[in-house]
């Protein structure tokens, strides 16, 4: 297809999302060959991000996958404004009408979300920023030391607190220790923006016997970045981090729910009018792509789980009989027993995928889609838990910070807040041996193994495993 055949298709296609009631912001769409496409999905969408070794390996994966037939990407979509989605110029015409439908439905997921609320709209600027001060931090410490400290800090890019942005304090509120609130700037920035207050007397220091943190904390991230014994240069590779994994979060968060949303409405538009005649059974195959394959499909689980959302309300199935929870009816409904399409937009509105599943996921849906047969009826809720550990911080462990002078000597210790999945051992370990680094003194972390409750400690020469 030409540039203004696709241009003009994509008119088309966004009036007749808008007619559905659809909203997003203004959507630009750039065709790009598989070598720019693999380029931009190692960058994970855009075009500029700091140096590192990370991008090239992705990079040379996706062309592999691509070269042996393994895969394809038919688009990329970042959650800006305006919105840039990138096609593959291979793609045929009714690949191009199916994506393009597909992109508006996530375009609107983006901007109605609640969970992408928070997320800044001005990525493309500030990644290319973040690019430029790590390459400014290569040419004045060395390309070796800044790659390396990249290294130990992506090593802890989980470690936040994704439901922290949706906290908001009160005017007035002051730190633990009583001074001013500090506002949240880049670490390079503190010394101009938060000048240190006078340092309290002897006296007044040895009253001070509150824990560090005053409660656990689980964004470890913010907590290294204020008091662990860093360069400045660090912090701020430290804040470039934890900003990154803090934009990227919504879409763990919500990667069932995104692409069955995404891929409900490219389902409804083409068959709302967009196909043409001779098109139907080609369609069908590339939705049988869509929709197929082996293991966890989010596409197909989202899909087939909105659809089934849409036929309880249109028949009025919504009483506690059919619900795992009582969560959403009372959550911004303002529609009537059998107003299904009202129903779709609200739960595309206030949920995530934990939510979601755990409200819609039911035994109905499953023996509906033969995810389970009836004589196995009695595992399911295992099977979905699961599921839902599986999704939960993206399939990462939840860590929580509760003593930063652990026996009063200045050691780390943290908690996992188990649920029922142990932690991968080596990870676990370089993790502490990583956190140790940075902070100087010995770290320790507390979880269960095996069932047991276990203990891993790092003092910079030992490691300690203990019950």
């Amino acid at each position: 297809m030409t540039k203004s055949d696709l241009q003009a298709l994509a008119v088309e296609i966004e009036a007749r999302a808008k007619a559905q009631g659809l909203s997003f912001d203004p959507v630009i769409f750039e065709v790009v060959d598989w070598e720019q496409m693999a380029m931009l999905a190692s960058y994970m969408g855009f075009p500029r991000r700091y140096p590192h070794w990370r991008w090239g390996s992705e990079y040379l994966r996706f062309k592999e996958t691509y070269r042996y037939g393994l895969s394809k990407i038919y688009e990329l979509v970042v959650n800006t404004k305006p919105v840039y989605a990138y096609l593959l110029d291979s793609n045929p015409p009714l690949a191009h009408k199916l994506v393009i439908a597909h992109v508006y439905g996530h375009a609107d997921f983006f901007k109605e979300n609640l969970y992408f609320a928070p997320a800044p709209k001005s990525m493309h600027d500030e990644l290319a920023n973040h690019a430029a001060l790590v390459e400014k931090f290569m040419e004045r410490h060395g390309v070796r030391p800044v790659e390396e400290f990249l290294d130990l800090a992506l090593s802890l890019e989980n470690l936040i607190d994704p439901h922290s942005l949706f906290v908001q304090r009160a005017k007035g509120v002051k730190e633990p220790d009583g001074t001013p609130l500090r506002m949240p700037v880049r670490a390079y920035l503190e010394p101009y923006v938060n000048p240190p207050a006078a340092p309290p007397k002897e006296a007044e220091e040895a009253a001070l016997n509150e824990p560090i943190p005053p409660q656990p904390e689980r964004d470890v991230l913010a907590f290294l970045i204020k008091y662990a014994p860093l360069a400045s240069w660090q912090k701020a590779i430290l804040e470039i981090i934890r900003e990154e994994s803090y934009y990227f979060a919504p879409q763990g968060q919500t990667k069932v729910m995104n692409e069955g949303w995404a891929t409900y409405w490219h389902t409804a538009l083409m068959n709302g009018g967009l196909l043409e005649p001779g098109e139907v059974l080609d369609f069908a195959e590339l939705q049988a792509g869509v929709l197929g394959g082996r293991g966890f499909n989010p596409y197909k689980i989202g899909y087939t789980l909105m659809k089934h959302i849409e036929e309880r309300w249109r028949k009025g199935r919504f009483g506690p009989e059919y619900e795992a929870a009582e969560l959403v009816d009372k959550l911004e409904w303002q529609g009537q027993p059998g107003d299904a399409r009202a129903k779709l937009f609200q739960v595309r509105r206030v949920y995530s995928d934990i939510s979601f599943l755990e409200e819609f996921f039911t035994p109905e849906f499953a023996l509906e889609q033969r995810i389970v047969l009836p004589e196995e009826l009695e595992h399911f809720h295992q099977a979905k838990q699961r599921l839902l550990f599986m999704l939960t911080n993206a399939g990462n462990p939840i860590v929580y910070l509760t003593d930063a002078n652990y026996k009063n000597r200045g050691e780390l210790y943290l908690e996992q807040a188990f649920e029922g999945a142990e932690l991968d051992l080596r990870k676990a370990r370089a993790v502490i041996e990583n956190l140790y680094r940075l902070w100087g003194r010995p770290v320790h972390l507390e979880t269960v193994l095996d069932d047991k409750p276990m203990r891993l400690s790092y003092d910079g020469a030992h490691r300690q495993e203990a019950a």
